[in-house]
């Protein structure tokens, strides 16, 4: 998550305030000095936890309906899948985009 630096604050207080570490705050914005902070500042603050939920279990029975697929059954699923495939490519170059401007900042 993104903060903004305020008046009176310091890594300290903001590591304290979000649960996270200075040293983890210093690293995610690539800092070298813990007093080298201003009120304006963006600040990536990295949250403690895990990186991603852990998968839901498989359902039971056979995952896809008996029988082959009709050919426009299979077709949807594809189309379907192509869609994730770009909703998935958008999000990384997102996130490409804003490792850059965070590595940019420092």
């Amino acid at each position: 998550m993104n903060y903004v630096v305020q008046p009176g604050d310091t890594l300290w207080s903001i590591a304290s305030r979000f649960g996270t570490s200075v040293q983890a705050i210093m690293q995610a914005n690539g800092l070298s000095n813990p007093n080298y902070i201003y009120v304006g500042l963006t600040l990536y603050i990295p949250i403690p936890g895990p990186p991603f939920p852990p998968a839901p279990p498989f359902p039971p029975g056979p995952p896809f309906p008996p029988g082959p697929p009709g050919p426009g059954n299979l077709e949807r699923r594809v189309t379907r899948l192509e869609r994730q495939v770009d909703q998935l490519t958008n999000e990384v170059q997102r996130l490409r985009r804003r490792v850059d401007r965070l590595e940019q900042q420092s």
